[in-house]
């Protein structure tokens, strides 16, 4: 609880608990131990904690961390899990109700709907904003106050879309788009403020960017480009380049954002492909909590989020 190489710089961090994947938690549980360890160092990162999907009763385990740490100011973002299967999405919004109804409001910062289920087409745009309705309704009869979202790459939103949530959350990774470290800060921005800010402008709507980080290894992203001089590099030098020019400054001009992400996601080493292996290594720390050797958490002068 005192690591003094981390900082609370990040408004927010997306994070998955180890084994949190269903059905496969159903044989390998997802460890209430690990998750309170988890939380401890994500404390010390951040105040607000971004959750993907309520199975395996990851939402339960992160809210017991909380209250055994005694962590008073750190707030959920309960997290629905959507895809193209409706057994999957009505289990999912169920078991959110049922936290909803357990919990009230208090232990949230908000609910977000879904997660790329546009980018992946698991849903229409006419199918989500069907489900965003449904939990808005069901909210306003719970009375409870809480912003409604969803997150989707940034490319993918639209005035329609933006109407139909509380906040705009887009997915805006530079390293995607085959930019260097250097020119990374700048993109992200400049790509947020064009593509999505101004989507609400003239409403009282607010914008987060939902994920933005940097991988730490795992090869070059020539964004669409089939081949490039530069292009993105995943490493450990790039990872706090992109950090040294977008977290301290975000604090300073307000930008909310969740920083992907903590800790690495070991189970995503099957979406790797040849000389593209970086799915499984966003995290600024391995899956046991380790920083990793090199990795320099901006420390803002003190300033904290």
């Amino acid at each position: 609880m005192n690591n003094d190489d981390l900082h609370r710089v990040f408004p927010g961090i997306d994070y998955t608990p180890l084994n949190a994947q269903y059905p496969d938690c159903i044989n390998t549980k997802p460890s209430q131990n690990n998750v309170t360890r988890d939380v401890a160092v994500l404390s010390q990162l951040t105040k607000e904690i971004r959750l993907y999907g309520t199975d395996c009763n990851q939402t339960e385990m992160v809210l017991h961390a909380i209250d055994r740490l005694e962590l008073t100011d750190v707030k959920v973002w309960l997290g629905v899990w959507l895809g193209p299967n409706d057994t999957t999405n009505d289990r999912q919004l169920h078991q959110m109700y049922s936290l909803l109804d357990d919990h009230g409001a208090d232990p949230f910062a908000g609910v977000i709907i879904g997660n790329e289920v546009l980018f992946r087409e698991d849903l229409t745009s006419t199918e989500l904003a069907e489900v965003l309705a449904d939990v808005k309704s069901n909210l306003t009869e719970r009375d409870l106050d809480l912003p409604l979202a969803t997150s989707d790459l940034g490319d993918n939103w639209t005035q329609q879309l933006a109407s139909e949530v509380d906040i705009v959350m887009a997915n805006i990774h530079p390293f995607f788009a085959g930019v260097t470290a250097d020119e990374a800060a700048a993109w992200t921005w400049n790509f947020w403020t064009t593509k999505d800010v101004v989507l609400t402008e003239g409403t009282n709507k607010k914008n987060y960017i939902s994920e933005v980080g940097w991988p730490s290894a795992g090869g070059k992203s020539c964004g669409s480009a089939s081949s490039c001089t530069e292009g993105s590099v995943a490493g450990i030098d790039e990872m706090n380049t992109f950090m040294e020019h977008w977290v301290c400054q975000s604090l300073t001009n307000g930008t909310a954002y969740f920083w992907f992400e903590a800790f690495d996601e070991p189970w995503k080493i099957q979406f790797n492909e040849d000389g593209k292996e970086w799915e499984d290594k966003w995290g600024l720390m391995d899956v046991n909590r380790n920083l990793k050797d090199g990795v320099k958490i901006p420390d803002c002068d003190g300033r904290t989020a």
